[in-house]
């Protein structure tokens, strides 16, 4: 793994010499911000609220009791709990 590594760093420092290894800084003439780039920033970020959403909705699911369980008090842990304990 160590050999790979190694390997893929050298050709990434040839790849740098070979260059001219120079530098360049952005020219703002040419690299600038766009209405693209902002309906997908947009996106995801709707993306993620609706994500957000079903999550909080199945985890509340995920929270109340089976058909057929009784609901467990504030106090119990499921762990704690015996057969004895659930007949009763």
């Amino acid at each position: 793994m160590y050999d790979i590594a190694s390997s893929m760093l050298d050709a990434a420092s040839a790849l740098v010499t070979a260059t001219g290894g120079e530098r360049r800084e952005l020219d703002p003439d040419i690299v600038k911000p766009g209405w693209v780039a902002l309906g997908i920033f947009l996106a995801m970020a709707v993306a993620l609220a609706l994500l957000m959403w079903s999550f909080a909705r199945v985890s509340r699911r995920a929270r109340e009791p089976w058909d057929g369980e009784e609901p467990e008090s504030a106090g119990e842990s499921p762990a704690g709990r015996t057969g004895a304990d659930r007949d009763a």
